[in-house]
């Protein structure tokens, strides 16, 4: 099952994806297919990933390397769900994205 996406995380592919065409066209949409290649082997296997361990959190997330490209997709294992919460540049603060959570259902 393909994990659900934050906004946030939303946001930041459009950004980098932007960023890369800007730079060098069809190199963003090289991104977006790397990326949404990792995003479909972590639906397949979630537990694939190693567990992020760059700064202490009560919440358990997993980083999985985009190729090519220097990003990682940061997810969390939900019990009924596999939740992104990153798409994180790994030169970007470590973390940053700790406290994201998804927004509460009505």
């Amino acid at each position: 099952m393909r994990p659900r996406v934050l906004a946030e995380a939303e946001t930041e592919l459009l950004s980098a994806m932007l960023f890369y065409e800007d730079r060098n066209e069809g190199l963003g949409r090289d991104f977006y297919d790397r990326v949404s290649d990792t995003m479909a082997a972590i639906g397949r296997d979630p537990q694939r990933y190693p567990v992020y361990e760059g700064k202490p959190s009560s919440r358990i997330f997993r980083r999985a390397p985009v190729e090519r490209f220097p990003y990682i997709v940061v997810y969390q294992v939900r019990q009924d769900e596999t939740l992104v919460v990153a798409l994180a540049h790994s030169n970007r603060e470590p973390g940053y994205w700790m406290d994201r959570n998804p927004p509460q259902e009505s």
